[in-house]
């Protein structure tokens, strides 16, 4: 077919065909992530703004179909997936960058340098648990639903709760895993008993890392809506939306299991890295391989707008009507948040 020849196109429809599997979620989610987005100038996303804006001015209604030629079609879904990289989907504003999806790696490559090359101290573990559970905090705070606002108490209150649990976890859990962990086999099989060790203790600190920064959502309530319609603040909404996102910082340390382990596997196969600096290089280089593949599995395991059935919402959900059918709305959306 030529490229040139001007097809049909809808881009809310290409995202909800590409969001509606998991695999599809995880392949829009990798693009998303991608450092090389860190790179992104203020002028691109002007551009890719200016870009998406003549895409609305054409579909207003969002449900037509545009004739496009595959390079317009490529270009759009580029300066949208820019965009959706850099603001946020709430607030139209930016997102700073470290606390982008895209930093996410580059943002953690200098926390994993500081605890392998820390020594092992009481003071060295807390101040770099401290260091990156502050981070995930921020990471998890500025891609939250942001349709609820916080007040600067609510914030900090939530910042003592969530970085204190998390690092209180995170040390009883590294005290666990020193007092089990192994130095003897391989590089790999260390690897391996280690982090399914420290694994269960990085769940439960992700996972009250997020419930907590984002505790202020489940008190305030978040927007529901159906078919683009603002139905009101649910509470009810804003406790499925903060557990589901929740549950996916419990996912993401898993490939820790796995990954690193096969990675050493390989590694040792081909050469045995005989000093320190070498396995320290190794080391960073198969953290930064397991940060990329663990994160977009990770965030897609629920969709970001998450369809919730009415009944797991107030009784003033459940007795709204439709207009167009005057039939009851069975169902409502939320921005899950990331």
């Amino acid at each position: 077919m030529d490229p040139n020849i001007p097809k049909s196109f809808n881009l809310k429809n290409y995202y909800e065909d590409l969001t509606s599997t998991y695999v599809g979620r995880i392949k829009f989610f990798f693009n998303i992530i991608n450092p090389l987005r860190a790179l992104v100038t203020d002028k691109q996303v002007k551009d890719s703004q200016l870009i998406i804006n003549n895409y609305n001015q054409k579909n207003p209604s969002g449900k037509e179909k545009i004739p496009m030629n595959e390079n317009e079609i490529t270009n759009l879904i580029e300066a949208d997936s820019i965009v959706k990289s850099v603001i946020h989907p709430d607030t139209g504003k930016p997102i700073p960058c470290i606390f982008r999806m895209s930093w996410f790696v580059p943002s953690n490559l200098p926390i994993i340098l500081g605890m392998l090359t820390s020594r092992p101290t009481p003071f060295n573990i807390a101040f770099w648990q401290w260091i990156n559970q502050t981070y995930n905090a921020g990471w998890n705070y500025s891609n939250r639903n942001a349709t609820s606002p916080f007040t600067n108490k609510e914030l900090a209150m939530s910042y003592i709760g969530a970085v204190g649990a998390s690092v209180g976890v995170a040390l009883l859990g590294g005290r666990l895993t020193r007092r089990f962990q192994t130095t003897t086999g391989s590089r790999a099989k260390q690897v391996f008993l280690n982090g399914a060790l420290a694994v269960s203790a990085m769940c439960i600190a992700g996972f009250l890392n997020l419930y907590l920064i984002r505790s202020a959502e489940m008190k305030k309530g978040i927007h529901v809506f159906h078919n683009g319609v603002d139905h009101g603040i649910s509470r009810k909404a804003a406790e499925i939306a903060v557990f589901n996102s929740a549950l996916t910082r419990c996912v993401l340390p898993l490939p820790i299991v796995i990954v690193p382990p096969a990675l050493w596997w390989l590694v040792e196969r081909v050469k045995q890295p005989k000093n320190k600096l070498s396995i320290m290089l190794i080391d960073i280089i198969i953290c930064t391989i397991q940060l990329t593949i663990s994160l977009p599995p990770a965030l897609a395991l629920f969709k970001q707008e998450m369809e919730v059935d009415a009944s797991k919402l107030e009784k003033e959900f459940q007795c709204k009507i439709e207009p167009n059918t005057n039939k009851p709305i069975t169902r409502f959306m939320i921005n899950k948040g990331l």
